[in-house]
Order: C-alpha cells, then sequence, then structure tokens
C-alpha cells in the first residue's frame, strides 16, 4: 500500500521517471482513473443484471438493517472524482475498491459485495426509502409498541439528507388519525447529555434506574405536539442546538449521537437517533487532542450498539450489555422489549475518495445484522501498450504523414518533394545527407529528421512485423 502523505499534485511521469516519492492512495485512485474505470465499466456490463441471491438478511427479524447509496456530486466529478459503488439486484452493495501494489504502477480492484434486507441505488427517491425503511416501524409505534430507527455515515454520505426526509413523512404518518404525542431530543457527546429542547444550552442531563431497574432521564424537557407540522418544528428547533464542528467534508459536521424520543399513548414510542458522521482524519481542519477524544469515545458507542445488537440476534437469552454507553443505557428499553422493532439504515457515498469510509459503514451494518460479507474478488488491471509498426513498414502514404509531423510539423513544407514510390524501406536507408538534400540543404533540419527517425527504429513500443 502507498504511505500516506500530504495531499500535493503529482502526475504518472514522477512514477515512470522512477522517483521514490510516496503517493496517498486516494491520490493514486485518480491518477489512475481512466484504467479504474474501465474497469469497472466491463464489470458493470458483465455482472451488475445478474441475479442475485437473498440470505438470512432478507428474512423477517426484530432487527432491519438497509443501505442507501447517493449519487455523486457534481463538484466530485469536477475534482476528478468517480463512482466505484454498484447496487445490484436490490439487495447488494458492490465497493470496487480501487488499490494499487507496493510498486504504485501495477493496479488491481477488490470488488466486495455486502447483502442487506434492501439495498437503494441513487435513483431511489425519499418516499421509496420511506415506504421500504420506515414506513413499518411507524405503523409499529401507532398500534401501541416500540420501534427504534438508527441513521449511520460517514460525514457527507446523505446522512443527515436521509433524516430529514425520514422525519418529515414520519410526522405526517403518526398523526394521520389525529392524537398526540411527546417529544423529548438530547444529545450524547462522550459521558455526557444535553438537552437539545431546553432554553439553557448548558443543561446537562442525568440518568437513573428506577425501582424496576428501568432507565430514566432526569430533567429533560418534554415538549407536546398535536399536529406534524408542529412536530417537524420542534425537531427542527432541537437540531440547530445540536453539536457541530465544521470539516473539509462538511461544514456542519455532527460531533455527538442525537437522539429523538416521540412518546405516544400506553407507552407506544418511536425513536430517532442520529449517530455521529464519521469522518477521514485529513478531513478535519485541525487535529488536537479534543477532536481525538470525540473520535475515540464516537467509537467506543458504536461498539457498545454493535455488542447490543450482537446479544439481540443470539438465542441464548443473554442480557445486552446496556450499561456500556450512555447512548445503549438510554435505548435500553428499545433493546429489552421482546416487541421493538428497529431499523438502521447506513449511508454511503459512492466516491473513490471515501473507499475506506464507505467500506466502514457497510461493515458496521454487516455486523448490526449479524451477516457476512457476500463475497470479495480481485481483478489485476493489466496495462496495454500501444504498438506502433515500425518504419520499415511504412508504405508511402505513411512515410509522407510521418514527414510531415516530424520535427514539431518543420519539415511539412518539404513532404511534397519526396520521390514518388518512397516506402519505410527505402527511408530507413536514407544517411543525413539525403535528408539535408530533401530539405532544401537545411543541416540542422535534416540532422533532426534522421535522428528521430532513428528514434523512431528504437521505439521498445515498435513492432518490426506487419503493414502501415
Amino acid at each position: 500500500m502507498a504511505t500516506p502523505t500530504s495531499n500535493t499534485s503529482s502526475s504518472p511521469k514522477d512514477m515512470e521517471d522512477g522517483s521514490r516519492r510516496m503517493f496517498d492512495k486516494r491520490e493514486l485512485r485518480k491518477m489512475n482513473k481512466a484504467a479504474y474505470l474501465q474497469k469497472l465499466a466491463a464489470w458493470r456490463e458483465a455482472r451488475l443484471g445478474q441475479a442475485v441471491a437473498p440470505g438470512s438478511e432478507a428474512q423477517a427479524s426484530r432487527v432491519r438493517v438497509y443501505m442507501r447509496k447517493r449519487p455523486l456530486f457534481d463538484h466530485e466529478v469536477a475534482g476528478d472524482e468517480y463512482d466505484v459503488i454498484s447496487v445490484r439486484g436490490g439487495i447488494q452493495v458492490v465497493v470496487h475498491n480501487c488499490l494499487t501494489k507496493a510498486d504504485l504502477k501495477s493496479l488491481y480492484v477488490q470488488h466486495q459485495g455486502f447483502q442487506f434486507a434492501h439495498a437503494f441505488s441513487e435513483q431511489a427517491s425519499d418516499e421509496d426509502v420511506y415506504h421500504q425503511c420506515a414506513f413499518p416501524a411507524v405503523e409499529h409505534v401507532r398500534a401501541g409498541k416500540v420501534a427504534t430507527l438508527f441513521m449511520f455515515g460517514q460525514t457527507g454520505s446523505g446522512k443527515t439528507h436521509t433524516m430529514r426526509g425520514l422525519i418529515e413523512r414520519a410526522s405526517s404518518h403518526l398523526f394521520a388519525d389525529g392524537g398526540r404525542y411527546q417529544l423529548t431530543a438530547f444529545e450524547i457527546a462522550g459521558k455526557t447529555m444535553r438537552d437539545l429542547l431546553s432554553a439553557d444550552a448548558a443543561t446537562e442531563l442525568k440518568l437513573m434506574d428506577d425501582k424496576g431497574n428501568k432507565t430514566r432521564i432526569l430533567g429533560a424537557t418534554a415538549i407536546e405536539a398535536t399536529t406534524g407540522d408542529e412536530l417537524m418544528e420542534r425537531i427542527a428547533d432541537a437540531q440547530a442546538h445540536r453539536a457541530t464542528r465544521a470539516t473539509q467534508a462538511n461544514d456542519t459536521s455532527s460531533r455527538s449521537h442525537a437522539v429523538y424520543q416521540i412518546l405516544g399513548a400506553q407507552g407506544a414510542m418511536l425513536t430517532l437517533v442520529d449517530c455521529a458522521g464519521s469522518e477521514r482524519r485529513e478531513d478535519t481542519t485541525q487535529h488536537d487532542a479534543l477532536q481525538q477524544k470525540e473520535a475515540a469515545e464516537i467509537n467506543a458507542t458504536i461498539f457498545a450498539l454493535k455488542e447490543c445488537f450482537r446479544v439481540m440476534r443470539s438465542s441464548k437469552g443473554q442480557q445486552p450489555p446496556y450499561r456500556s454507553s450512555l447512548l445503549t443505557r438510554v435505548l435500553s428499553d428499545s433493546f429489552a422489549s421482546p416487541e421493538a422493532l428497529i431499523v438502521a439504515i447506513g449511508t454511503v457515498s459512492p466516491s473513490a475518495t471515501d473507499t475506506e469510509h464507505s467500506l466502514s459503514t457497510l461493515k458496521s451494518l454487516q455486523d448490526l445484522q449479524g451477516s457476512k460479507m457476500a463475497f470479495e474478488e480481485r481483478e489485476d488491471i493489466v496495462k496495454t501498450r500501444k504498438v506502433e509498426p515500425h518504419p520499415r513498414t511504412w508504405n508511402e502514404a505513411a512515410v509522407r504523414q510521418w514527414m510531415e509531423a516530424a520535427a514539431g510539423g518543420a519539415a511539412q513544407d518539404y513532404a511534397g518533394a519526396l520521390t514518388k514510390g518512397t516506402d519505410g524501406k527505402n527511408l530507413i536507408r536514407w544517411p543525413q545527407t539525403r535528408f539535408t538534400q530533401l530539405c532544401g540543404g537545411d543541416q540542422v533540419l535534416g540532422q533532426k529528421l534522421f535522428e528521430e527517425l532513428r528514434v523512431k527504429m528504437r521505439s521498445p513500443g515498435t513492432a518490426t512485423d506487419g503493414g502501415a
């Protein structure tokens, strides 16, 4: 693998000249874009339309996991980005990991497939995603039960856009038959919880267990909503108070997990969890100790979630490790209730630069549903070198064409003076004086033509057989 370095501009010629400069693998992906695109096009033509057999992820379960791929943006295309993710069969996401061997010249693509209950391509609408993923969860809540919806994804992967569409439709759906709901909203950053509906932005919340060992949030603001529009407005207010920090990938990268709990009658509850966006180290504008601590705490919380999901899928009757993090403690009811429904939606960016983060998100969601990678295949890219015919094989027209272009076009006016019937076999036997004579006595130009022809004859990409 290439060693990551600063983003300095480079060219393939640097490598051809034997330079020992080190290249970031994202830079190498862009430098070899044409070769990778050709391989991806061939794979998609041959494989994209193939049928995909559903696996265990398609079976009915309390835990349902979905993936959504966003489109490639215009500014990414302008920046030499290209699409390295394919969705096929409505259930499989394939990452085409474009890689380079240690010599920085030999290229290959690692195709890695992940299957889910459903996978949405960039053509899917917000309505498609809601109907497939969130509609059953909201119906579950309207029936008086508990449902939790998680959102996972890298900063800039379309997670916020997808969440916004789900909230808008869920708010309307919940109030389809009237009723009242209470909203509480808070963010979790490391070991602290902050009320997102409180007028005091510094209000911290505490947890305690009641006599029935249920986790309760002390001091959380609860606001009642009687219409879908009112609920959306309250959630928007809460989102505006969420802790964010600018990164190069996104001007408002969330550094906390946001939890929106919508409580209905008789214990019915819909919980929306917007997990903190992951980001590449180079996406951050600074790298201080606080940001490193944030990243470690985010990762620890995600790990705790994975463990709770793993225990939920187990048939051994184990107790999920709720106490591993604040987030899992808050969601203990969602994990403990035998009738609770959990939906996880992951979003991925299609750009080559984001390959590692897309893989991380896919692997995390795969862990949540307890499945393995569907397949992994490696394809080497064999670079074909253009072979030009040797000058001795040129016919009269090819000789004239070469003469017109040689020496930067300086001999173009003399091409017409070539004797009729002069082909490549004749030309390669010409001494330098014959070229000078052809060019009206111009010794400098004659020498240039003579030397340029000799270079052409010795070129490693020149074939000695075949016609012009």
